[in-house]
């Protein structure tokens, strides 16, 4: 890509120079054409002569003539454009500036600062500055910021900084910056930074950071981050992170978060995809192959988890999947559908009283199981568990709205699992009601405080149910103090 400017710029410069010699003979013009020919197709290290001052009018035609590439000079004026051997010192020219060997110093140019060895110091260009050998230091542009090996130090321009060697220090530009080694230090670009290599430091873009390799550490852009390998660090997008094998740190983004394997903390707004994810991932919509950690959002699947997960729907293969039929006091009769590890799972439920068809609840509930020899000493039988259980129910009469009933409860289950298809199970729960629009909830309340000007009703209620389907017996806990209650 960086060449096809060079080209571009090589085509303007050659028009401005058309365009203010026209009064030359065609021989000058001839000479002048084969005159860049040679500059383009030669790069030779030379010791040249120096002089304090020069002046030159158009190329050669000034103060050291044709002899003008093998100068060097502290003072240099070119009236509209000049080529020289080298620069140290300061340079200004109205259209360009072109050295054959190097340039060490200040140059400033209405179009084009040129240097096919290297370019160190502040170089500032209308359209551009380019540099066959290394671009070091303060480089300013309207267009581009061009090396054909690497790139250093302070590089801002309105389009592009492009190096084809490494582009290291602190780069700004209003389109890309593009590297075809690494990319390395503070980069920021309306639009992409992308290299062949590895994005390393702080680098954000309006649309993407791409790498074909490696992106390591604070990487920001407001669509995506691409890696065909790994990405680490902290990681953020406004659409999608994505690598084509490995993610690693704390990953954010509003989209998608995609790769072939995720190490850390992963946050998106829309999904998380994997084949592995190892750690802590909080996504609406978890899909992976394997994931040892925990699992936050309302859809989460996977073949196997080794680990938690938290949400509506946790569909795992080695997981549970079972139905949930509970009765409770009140009347209330809950069917519930059951997700999530055998150790911690997941429940949405819908309740209703058979007598009262117009009233029903909607829940939410999170189940921790226990091994019963876990908690019980003289428990000697391997099907007993021991449950912790918090829900949140909706309660609704015809329709939903703000002001419905709400209900908070904790529930100490005891269970026995005659076989892997069925288990029952009992136990008392304390219920905490937020009064609202549905009336007559409870048959009795041991506590009913006032808060705000909300009515709570408190008691202690009483749950007996069934569960069906494949279920497994969880395994025992280690615990750092013996249990003997």
């Amino acid at each position: 890509m960086y060449k096809l400017y060079i080209c571009i710029v090589a085509l303007l410069l050659s028009a401005f120079l058309s365009l203010f010699s026209p009064s030359l003979s065609a021989q000058n013009n001839s000479f002048f054409k084969s005159e860049f020919s040679d500059i383009e197709g030669q790069f030779r290290d030379s010791t040249l002569s120096y002089t304090k001052w020069r002046v030159t009018f158009l190329n050669s035609l000034g103060t050291n003539g044709n002899n003008s590439r093998e100068y060097t000079a502290q003072y240099s004026i070119n009236l509209i454009g000049g080529i020289h051997g080298g620069l140290d010192g300061r340079e200004f020219g109205l259209l360009y500036n072109v050295e054959t060997n190097y340039v060490h110093g200040f140059q400033i140019a209405g179009l084009g600062n040129v240097s096919l060895g290297e370019m160190s110091g502040l170089n500032i260009a209308g359209l551009s500055n380019y540099a066959q050998g290394p671009m070091k230091g303060l480089q300013l542009s309207g267009l581009a910021n061009i090396s054909e090996t690497s790139m250093e130090g302070l590089q801002l321009t309105a389009g592009f900084n492009m190096s084809a060697g490494e582009l290291s220090g602190m780069h700004i530009a209003g389109i890309a910056n593009v590297s075809q080694d690494n990319l390395v230090g503070l980069n920021l670009s309306g639009g992409l930074n992308i290299t062949n290599e590895d994005i390393e430091g702080l680098n954000l873009a309006g649309i993407a950071n791409i790498s074909n390799d490696d992106i390591e550490g604070l990487t920001i852009a407001g669509i995506a981050n691409l890696s065909a390998e790994d990405q680490s660090g902290l990681i953020l997008s406004s659409v999608a992170n994505v690598s084509g094998d490995f993610m690693e740190g704390l990953i954010l983004t509003g989209g998608v978060n995609a790769a072939k394997k995720i190490e850390g903390l992963s946050f998106s707004g829309v999904a998380t995809l994997s084949n592995d994810l190892t750690g802590l991932t909080v996504s609406p919509v978890n899909i992976q192959k394997t994931i040892t950690g925990v699992h936050v959002g309302f859809v989460n699947i996977a073949e196997e988890i080794d680990g938690a997960s938290i949400g509506l729907i946790s569909w795992y293969g080695n997981g549970r999947k079972n139905v949930d039929i509970r009765y409770s006091d009140g009347g209330f009769l809950d069917m519930g559908f059951t997700t999530g590890t055998h150790r911690l799972y997941n429940q949405i439920s819908v309740g209703f009283v058979p007598q009262e068809s117009n009233v029903f609840k909607l829940g939410g509930s999170i189940g921790l199981v226990f091994d019963m020899r876990d908690r019980f000493s003289g428990i000697s039988k391997n099907n007993w568990t021991v449950t912790h259980e918090l829900s949140l129910y909706q309660y609704m009469e015809d329709k939903w709205h703000r002001q419905n009933t709400k209900q908070f409860t904790y529930r100490y289950l005891l269970s026995s699992m005659p076989n892997n298809q069925f288990s029952i199970y009992a136990g008392p729960s304390l219920n905490i009601l937020k009064e609202g629009s549905v009336d007559d909830l409870t048959w009795y309340s041991m506590w009913s405080p006032s808060i705000k000007n909300t009515d709570y009703q408190v008691w202690v209620g009483f749950n007996i149910g069934i569960r069906l389907f494949k279920q497994e017996a969880v395994e025992r806990v280690n615990f750092p103090l013996e249990r003997n209650f």
